[in-house]
């Protein structure tokens, strides 16, 4: 499961499950052993702060990322004469920006802490969202939409960096799956909140509801920006002073305990050799490449465009705008649930590969009902909705990196930052040939091209877990003397605790 040995693992447990009236052992001590009520108490105080900014951030993140699709079926196509592919050309000028700047934040991050940076970051994108409500031409939404991407580009890799130095291997999946949430609530947020500014705002003071909706997104991740310089928590080694608050000096103890017991090593500045030298890793390439080709077998992003071709018998569109932004609510939802369910019971079990193959057995099985396209609607929706709960998981590949690369946070920071730079450089080009918006609903070869990037997704699992149990068995190879390396470096440059 991770890259710690059998031993230290079972230490782990033994520590986690200890009954409070037992006195630790020399060799506990020696992992990081802390009072398991203390433990646990540290632990909501960490869930209740950091999980629920990176939450809020997250959701208004993805809202600001993809308001722009609700905003195009909710009047703005009409507004700006967009009758040609620009809506495709919106997502891939927002993922040029953000592909960017995924590694320089990578390094910078590193360096300057995430307690400043990432909010930073976020207070710009908040107020380029805003300025997204004013545009006349559908260049300057592309303007718009390039810088967006640049600043959001910080959000994610980094917050990931941050759950992996804080969270043990046996609690991180469900974490990220938390954090992840965020992303259908924001979608479903965003339809919702686009259905009620058409039906309330439309028109008021002179605006359309969509701008309201830009406008107002805007305002409410700036709200969150502010408030994450006080409560992210900054490395273990390296905490946000602003956050004392709530992370008192026992707690930066504990947090450090809880590192050492599974060998973890402090984040430190990534130098350009480091940064180099993280690409010679295979499970970079291995888990990037494969954690690309899921993020390509979801089409539902296209259901609302489907949905607005539908006509009743008098040739009246079936639904209204409102309706094109409440129906992908529902599959949202069920991807919410699924996500959790998933992370929730891959930590319980403590293994990742099973869960993976399940997520991808549905993901296969909505693309199949895509490309028969059944005549019966609901059956054809059907496979649209269950295309939502099948998505491969991108955080159980998260978690199953994080847990095997506790001895190199540099490898795994550059990781999250390579999977996104990947799967997001899929995002920009292939979408514009498998689901044009000319083509919609009538995509030729869409659901196809996605069914095989599935399969192939479901054999690149199926290797990494072979290859990992030989890793385990050979003692983990040319591993160890990269944590040779490394431990040579960090006695050179000196690694010690102090605030953000």
């Amino acid at each position: 499961m991770g890259v710690s040995s059998a031993e230290e693992l079972q230490a782990e447990v033994d520590v986690a499950n200890r009954s409070d009236d037992k006195t630790p052992t020399p060799s506990e001590l020696d992992i990081g052993y802390v009072d398991p009520k203390e433990e646990r108490a540290f632990l909501w105080r960490l869930d209740c702060w950091f999980l629920t900014i990176g939450f809020l951030g997250y959701m208004f993140k993805y809202i600001d990322q993809t308001n722009i699709s609700n905003a195009y079926v909710s009047g703005m196509q009409e507004d700006l004469h967009l009758f040609g592919n620009e809506l495709n050309y919106f997502t891939t000028y927002f993922n040029i920006g953000y592909m960017v700047m995924l590694y320089p934040s990578c390094i910078i991050v590193s360096h300057f802490g995430p307690s400043k940076f990432l909010p930073g970051c976020e207070l710009i994108w908040g107020i380029l969202t805003c300025c997204l409500s004013t545009v006349t031409t559908y260049k300057q939404v592309y303007g718009l939409r390039f810088l967006v991407g640049l600043f959001e580009a910080t959000a994610w890799p980094g917050s990931f960096t941050l759950m992996s130095q804080w969270y043990l291997p046996h609690e991180i999946a469900l974490r990220m799956s938390i954090y992840n949430m965020a992303q259908p609530a924001g979608a479903m947020l965003s339809g919702a909140m686009q259905g009620a500014l058409s039906s309330n705002l439309e028109g008021a003071h002179g605006r359309a509801g969509w701008r309201w909706a830009f406008l107002i997104n805007g305002i409410c991740t700036i709200a969150v920006a502010l408030a994450a310089f006080f409560i992210l928590p900054g490395y273990p080694e390296r905490p946000n002073p602003l956050a004392r608050f709530y992370l008192k000096p026992r707690h930066i103890e504990i947090a450090l305990a809880r590192a050492r017991r599974v060998k973890r090593k402090p984040q430190i500045g990534i130098t350009p050799k480091r940064f180099l030298r993280c690409f010679t890793f295979w499970p970079l390439w291995a888990i990037s490449i494969s954690w690309a080709i899921g993020t390509n077998t979801q089409p539902a992003t296209y259901f609302n465009l489907w949905l607005k071709s539908l006509r009743n018998p008098d040739e009246t569109k079936k639904y209204t705008v409102s309706m094109l932004n409440y129906l992908p609510i529902a599959g949202q939802a069920a991807q919410l649930v699924a996500e959790l369910l998933f992370s929730g019971f891959s930590d319980f079990f403590g293994t990742r590969l099973p869960f993976l193959l399940i997520h991808s057995g549905i993901n296969i099985t909505s693309l199949i009902i895509l490309i028969v396209r059944p005549e019966n609607e609901h059956a054809y929706m059907a496979g649209w909705y269950l295309n939502y709960i099948g998505a491969v998981s991108t955080m159980l590949l998260c978690a199953w990196a994080s847990a095997h690369l506790q001895h190199e946070p540099e490898v795994r920071t550059v990781l999250f930052a390579t999977g996104t730079v990947l799967s997001y450089l899929n995002n920009a080009f292939v979408p514009l040939a498998a689901y044009p918006a000319r083509e919609a609903p009538h995509w030729r070869i869409g659901a196809k091209l996605y069914l095989g990037f599935a399969c192939t997704a479901c054999a690149m699992f199926v290797g990494i877990w072979l290859a990992w149990r030989r890793e385990e068995k050979t003692g983990g190879g040319r591993l160890g003397k990269n944590n040779d390396e490394r431990a040579s470096e960090e006695a050179q440059r000196g690694v010690t605790v102090h605030n953000d």
